[in-house]
């Protein structure tokens, strides 16, 4: 039989069962929405969760401690040690928060001076992050809470307005300390807060060793320690065995829980699985209903001559094209319900937070989805077909 009068066939039967093909239609279109949905919404949270939750950089820092009476040759015979072993990316000074407080007016609360841990990088929103080499310079948050105690007022200043200003601040022991504001970073990684003025390590080191230097003062340790960089979060525990013969060595504190965005995760993976079968279940309720109803028409394309595979052919193709084009209906709904309903509902709950994170709709997506639906198809029209070779001819056309 030749192929255009099969097409012609193919065209008739889509036209006869106008009912079925939209029904089949509007399965297809809702299946495509809910399962790229929710992949769409998976796919980044799982991507954060990796990333910016179980290997975030306070979940991958150890800290080894030695006694302030510990000779420096041992400390740099085991710096060196610890360099050489598996896992270790960096072993640097952990320099103390110091507490500050700023002079010309500017500022009245207390801020603490810190530095850019090795591995992190923060968000920089305006101006830039410090040069190497570069000294007496700052980058401060976003939006800093300046609480002034003799009015009791508390002020939102937005960290631009001090960019390209220059700062005095004094700490604990009323050292002064001059710094400009190179630039401001966003507060939503919980490494930094809003009380944080970044400077670069090189400079608090040396704040922090002339506060250390006088011998009345007990608000930082006189300990030395050290911050241990490992490559993953689930190598720390090992890496810390390894160098507790060399000192004293701790986990940094987790900063952030991930457990209630794992439960997000299985629940959303779990929602996707269901959506999946009762997408595979629905195509074989669907199609083994169509074919059941169609006795007749199956028993006159087999009395006049048409074998299975062109029984396939035209059940295949009548299904697929229907699919094809319900699956780029149900893209496009997609599409928008991401951009007007999805996005913006999803920066309400997790923006401006370490989780901040849009969906979008990747080829990968696009064919997954168009897989699985060949895929389903193939298997229940080769079944249906199979199953139509074992009724009696006479019988289907008695009916």
């Amino acid at each position: 039989m030749k192929n255009k009068n099969l097409n012609m066939l193919l065209k008739t039967s889509i036209l006869s069962n106008k009912l079925l093909s939209v029904i089949y239609c509007l399965f297809v279109v809702v299946s495509t929405i809910l399962i790229l949905i929710t992949i769409s919404i998976t796919m980044p949270l799982s991507e954060n969760i990796n990333s910016k939750v179980r290997n975030h950089i306070s979940n991958r820092e150890a800290v080894i401690e030695f006694n302030e009476n510990c000779k420096n040759d041992y400390i740099t015979e085991s710096i060196d040690e610890m360099k050489g072993m598996e896992h270790i990316k960096a072993v640097y000074r952990m320099s103390p928060q110091l507490t500050v407080t700023e002079q010309t007016g500017v500022l009245n609360d207390n801020y603490k001076f810190d530095f850019i841990h090795t591995g992190s990088n923060p968000v920089i929103t305006q101006g830039r992050t410090f040069k190497e080499n570069e000294t007496e310079v700052a980058v401060v948050p976003e939006n800093l809470k300046d609480f002034d105690i003799e009015n009791n007022t508390m002020r939102d200043i937005p960290g631009k307005n001090l960019l390209n200003k220059s700062l005095v601040f004094t700490d604990i022991c009323n050292n002064s300390h001059k710094v400009k504001v190179v630039g401001v970073y966003s507060s939503t990684d919980p490494l930094y807060s809003e009380k944080q003025i970044l400077i670069p390590q090189n400079d608090l080191n040396k704040y922090t060793d002339k506060i250390l230097a006088n011998t009345t003062t007990g608000d930082l340790s006189k300990n030395k320690s050290y911050i241990i960089l490992v490559d993953s979060a689930d190598n720390v525990d090992e890496v810390i065995d390894d160098v507790q013969h060399l000192g004293a060595t701790y986990r940094q504190q987790s900063l952030i829980d991930g457990d209630k965005y794992s439960v997000a995760l299985y629940i959303l993976i779990a929602i996707l699985a269901f959506f999946i079968t009762m997408e595979v279940l629905g195509f074989f309720i669907l199609l083994k209903n169509n074919i059941n109803g169609r006795t007749k028409e199956l028993a006159l394309y087999r009395s006049l001559g048409y074998k299975s595979n062109q029984l396939f052919y035209i059940i295949f193709s009548e299904h697929f094209c229907i699919g094809v084009f319900s699956i780029i209906i149900g893209l496009i709904i997609t599409l928008i319900l991401n951009s007007a309903f999805i996005n913006p509902l999803i920066y309400e709950m997790l923006g401006n937070t370490i989780m901040e994170m849009t969906v979008s709709i990747s080829p990968i997506n696009v064919a997954f989805i168009f897989l699985l639906f060949v895929a389903v198809l193939l298997i229940v029209c080769r079944n249906s077909v199979k199953r139509s070779e074992k009724i009696d001819l006479t019988i289907l056309l008695r009916q």
